[in-house]
């Protein structure tokens, strides 16, 4: 460590040292990105993912906004892969408590499908996809619902991110949503 001065657990690098600056880091991430990321060929990662109950109610709200028929949407985990959605929309007066049952599985082909069992208004769901009150990317097809992943993903890169997906299983548990995923790059 010759070309830097350590203080209180920071490093400055001197004049002579090339520093690696955000926007070189960016870059090389770009580069990653825009080479289809061919260059981590061989790279396999299994995580899984809690996500809270309050992150992913804001996730959901910043997805809906602007939608002209939903005005609030919550979610509340239960376990065995069970949700209780509350839900108003500016089609019905009152505020709807949706129950689902959520599939373990996520279908990838041809983009990643989240799929639920209506367990209760099954009925009034089905007036709202015929009354078009679902976001685009939601469908009902009889007591099923089905959520496609990347029509709420905004950019390209978010799009080439998914493609590295190879498999997903969903698990709830109170207060969370749990995202076993494999996300694995074949030359």
């Amino acid at each position: 460590m010759e070309n830097c001065i350590c203080k209180s657990n920071r490093l400055k690098f001197d004049s002579m040292t090339k520093a690696i600056t955000p926007t070189t880091v960016n870059e090389i991430f770009q580069k990653i990105i825009d080479n289809d990321f061919s260059d981590l060929d061989g790279l396999a990662v299994y995580a899984s993912i809690p996500v809270p109950q309050h992150l992913l109610n804001e996730i959901i709200e910043a997805a809906l906004q602007g939608h002209r028929n939903i005005e609030y949407c919550r979610v509340s985990m239960g376990e065995q892969n069970r949700i209780s959605i509350n839900v108003k929309t500016t089609r019905w007066p009152w505020p709807l408590n949706v129950k689902v049952w959520i599939f373990k599985s996520v279908d990838l082909a041809p983009s990643p499908r989240i799929r639920a069992l209506l367990e209760n208004n099954v009925l009034l769901g089905k007036l709202g996809s015929f009354f078009k009150a679902l976001p685009e990317g939601v469908k009902l097809y009889g007591e099923q619902i089905v959520i496609d992943v990347e029509a709420f993903l905004q950019t390209e890169q978010q799009k080439k991110f998914l493609e590295l997906v190879k498999s997903i299983e969903i698990q709830t548990e109170k207060g969370r949503l749990i995202f076993d995923v494999q996300i694995r790059i074949d030359g």
